[in-house]
């Protein structure tokens, strides 16, 4: 019950994460290139969301779920440091 308790929490934030980081591609981007930068955000976000998803698979189908929390760990550590050199940027700009 804990497994699946800590899957939908890890899934409810990133789905939270995702409308955040969304919107902050509108309000970074320039007047000019707000449709860029909302189709190349979206681009990575498919190809990451499969890749990362087929991975997460094959790391529970190697390492078991031990592996999948590190999995995550890992991803939940990027994306900080991610939203951290965009809130570097904001402060910036």
């Amino acid at each position: 019950m804990l497994k699946i308790m800590g899957l939908a929490l890890f899934t409810f934030g990133f789905f939270g994460a995702h409308s955040i980081a969304s919107s902050w591609v509108g309000s970074l981007a320039d007047r000019s290139e707000k449709a860029q930068a909302s189709a190349l955000y979206l681009l990575f976000y498919y190809a990451g969301s499969s890749v990362v998803g087929a991975s997460g698979g094959l790391f529970l189908m190697k390492f078991g779920w031990g592996g999948v929390i590190s999995a995550v760990s890992i991803l939940i550590l990027l994306a900080a440091a991610c939203a951290m050199m965009v809130e570097k940027v904001k402060i910036v700009k």
